[in-house]
């Protein structure tokens, strides 16, 4: 058993949702189909029901699918495409679609859906052959526009952007509580989480990071920040958020799906509950993305609407039963 699939549980939570945080399982859905086919222990007893309960200590392990090679295949996938030319496209990422190809996943991602809408090969760096067109990526449950290249030198030249820090990202997210001060810069170094070694943590022996926030609404027991990069760090935002004690709402991995402000009643814990079920990941939407046009040298700029399920959360947040939000 890899490192990988091991996990220790912090909270009592279902057997499937506490997968779900692992980037390698990365859904509830494909952790149901581990957990029903009979590879999942807790505490060395096989379990089957994806609705198992597990208590905080509880070691939680399972076998990889065996899985076929890696085939990149189109799929007739609806993306919604911003815009396009022959250089590059911009798309408004929906929920609950990856990138791109990994570990348990060949279908139903971002390039399957791209190699159809293209009808050609994608370029990709040497050592990534499953990420053709892709210089940049959002988690597979933050929404928002994202940019792909469709041939070598737009791929070289957007790359640099990025590399260079020269790209201007901004997000909007849902977090838990007030920052105080309301805006501020994190700047805090991130690595591979010690405790569990496929997610992230702040640590001094990390990576730089920095992310700007600046508090845009009050929303009762949670506010509506905006953030702005100057580093792209594996989950940045969602780690320099638990870090500071503000995890993004509805976070699975990230503390961000348990009630962190305010009394946990009965009534409350309800109310959230309902929340999650329509708000079932992180409440994160990447606003905004601006870039040089590799061929023409024009300044670019689009722009995302937050999605449904936010605008939701954030109407329901005003009806908290218990918690008074003194701002």
């Amino acid at each position: 058993m890899t490192e990988e699939n091991l996990l220790t549980a912090h909270m009592e939570q279902r057997l499937d949702v506490a997968m779900a945080s692992m980037p390698n399982i990365g859904s509830r859905n494909q952790a149901q189909k581990i957990i029903r086919a009979g590879l999942v222990t807790v505490n060395q007893k096989s379990v089957l029901r994806p609705s198992h309960m597990v208590t905080p200590g509880a070691v939680i392990e399972w076998e990889s699918p065996v899985m076929e090679p890696l085939e990149l295949l189109p799929q007739a996938l609806p993306i919604e495409v911003v815009y396009e030319d022959e250089s590059l496209l911009v798309i408004n990422k929906p929920a609950n679609m990856p990138v791109h190809p990994g570990a348990g996943r060949s279908t139903g991602t971002l390039v399957n859906a791209l190699l159809h809408h293209v009808g050609t090969e994608l370029p990709h760096a040497p050592d990534e052959p499953f990420r053709p067109g892709i210089v940049h990526r959002l988690d597979m449950d933050t929404t928002g526009v994202l940019v792909v290249a469709k041939n070598d030198a737009a791929h070289r030249a957007l790359q640099s952007q990025f590399e260079a820090r020269s790209v201007a990202r901004e997000y909007v997210g849902i977090v838990w509580g007030v920052p105080d001060p309301r805006s501020g810069i994190i700047d805090a170094p991130i690595g591979r989480s010690l405790r569990n070694r496929t997610l992230m943590s702040v640590r001094s022996d990390g990576r730089q990071a920095v992310t700007h926030f600046e508090t845009h609404e009050i929303l009762g027991p949670a506010a509506l920040v905006r953030f702005q990069l100057e580093t792209g760090r594996t989950h940045q935002i969602r780690v320099h958020l638990n870090h500071i004690g503000h995890p993004l709402l509805g976070d699975v991995a990230y503390g961000g799906a348990t009630i962190k402000y305010g009394a946990a009643t009965r009534n409350r814990r309800v109310f959230y509950s309902n929340i999650f079920e329509v708000l079932d990941r992180q409440a994160l939407h990447a606003r905004s993305l601006g870039f040089i046009h590799p061929e023409s040298g024009v300044e670019m700029e689009f722009m995302s609407e937050l999605p449904e399920d936010m605008i939701w959360a954030m109407e329901q947040l005003s009806k908290d039963p218990t918690y008074l939000w003194d701002s």
